[in-house]
């Protein structure tokens, strides 16, 4: 099972965080305020997770934690619209402040249900994705037609251009379906286009 590590300098703001997700049925493992804190957390959690922390902890940056962290591992960043073009990288995701404790939730939901955005994993993904339900706002399999297996590779590849591009969901949405609608592909070859390694 993967796990959630918060980590927040203001520990006053990561009990809050953790105190939601905990309420929402999700896994934390545990609350850090320094990067080498969430490095000696990371090394308990076989199965890996996700870290949600700001752009920058008292000893390390998001970024400089996420390349000390094992591939198993995904990084979920709240930060400043401002701070929201400072990071990037693979495995790591922004969410801009201020946001609901709804968007924390299921940004959260997401990136535990699948591993690392790697183009070279994504036939894994495709595999262990599990879907967002259906109060996510998302289209479903069955508003459309689809089955499962390619709802599950549209999803992956909103995720993939979404990490790719550094825009949120429904922007990587909207955008698969201009590429679509321009190309005259149906969307679900245009995300397995998308998911195939180059």
């Amino acid at each position: 099972m993967r796990h959630l590590i918060i980590a927040f300098s203001d520990q006053e703001v990561a009990q809050k965080i953790k105190a939601l997700l905990i309420s929402c049925g999700l896994p934390v493992k545990g609350v850090c305020s320094t990067g080498a804190q969430v490095l000696q957390m990371a090394a308990l959690c076989d199965d890996g997770g996700v870290v949600v922390c700001p752009i920058r902890l008292m000893d390390m940056t998001a970024q400089e934690v996420m390349s000390l962290l094992s591939d198993h591992f995904d990084m979920l960043v709240l930060a400043t619209p401002r701070q929201q073009s400072l990071i990037g990288g693979l495995g790591i995701f922004t969410l801009v402040q201020p946001s609901s404790a709804t968007a924390i939730v299921e940004s959260v939901r997401k990136l535990l249900a699948t591993r690392q955005l790697r183009a070279d994993d994504s036939l894994d993904l495709v595999r262990n994705y599990r879907p967002p339900g259906p109060k996510s706002g998302l289209e479903t399999g069955n508003s459309h037609g689809r089955s499962p297996e390619d709802q599950k590779l549209i999803e992956q590849a909103k995720y993939l251009l979404m990490n790719r591009k550094k825009i949120s969901e429904s922007e990587a949405h909207r955008y698969l379906q201009k590429k679509s609608m321009e190309s005259g592909i149906r969307l679900v070859e245009l995300a397995k286009r998308i998911m195939t390694p180059v």
